[in-house]
């Protein structure tokens, strides 16, 4: 079952970059070729990538492939990387917490507001809404990772130093 929560994980975001790049093609053949472009692709756009954002932020921290500061990492032993990474989770548990609490209110207002796109009056709160699961995907994440750290790797904590 957490292998497919985790495949779902990074098949939301490719799938929805795929449908970005398809969105954008299709308006600019459809400009070029019948000088009409697709209705909302523009916002459609936008809005999709508001998602792939979230839901990209919520794997790169699964796969604990972010940006990472090594100035003291490396002189640590063992004990003190997990303690270490258990600090760094715990601060970007809050940060990521407190996005994900104001995208979730930004979430009901839109839906209350009844927003729409401009020519397919699309509602827009479905966008919202899946960005916003992408944060409590993030989320979720991090606090296994605060009450259960992974263990630091054999090769210094970098995925892609070899040996």
């Amino acid at each position: 079952m957490k292998q497919r929560l985790l495949a779902f994980l990074e098949f939301v975001p490719s799938v929805l970059l795929l449908c970005m790049a398809i969105l954008t093609s299709a308006s600019v053949a459809t400009r070029y070729l019948f000088a009409y472009p697709l209705p909302d692709e523009y916002e459609i756009s936008r809005l999709l990538l508001s998602v792939v954002v979230c839901w990209g932020i919520a794997a790169a921290f699964r796969h604990d492939d972010h940006i990472q500061l090594d100035i003291f990492w490396s002189a640590l032993g063992p004990r003190a990387k997990r303690v270490l990474t258990r600090i760094g989770a715990a601060l970007c548990l809050c940060i990521v917490g407190g996005f994900s609490y104001a995208l979730g209110t930004k979430v009901v207002d839109v839906f209350e507001a009844g927003l729409l796109t401009v020519d397919l009056e699309l509602p827009v709160w479905g966008f919202y809404t899946a960005a916003w699961l992408g944060t409590l995907a993030c989320f979720f994440i991090l606090l296994q990772q605060v009450i259960a750290p992974p263990e630091p790797e054999a090769h210094d904590g970098h995925p892609d130093a070899t040996v």
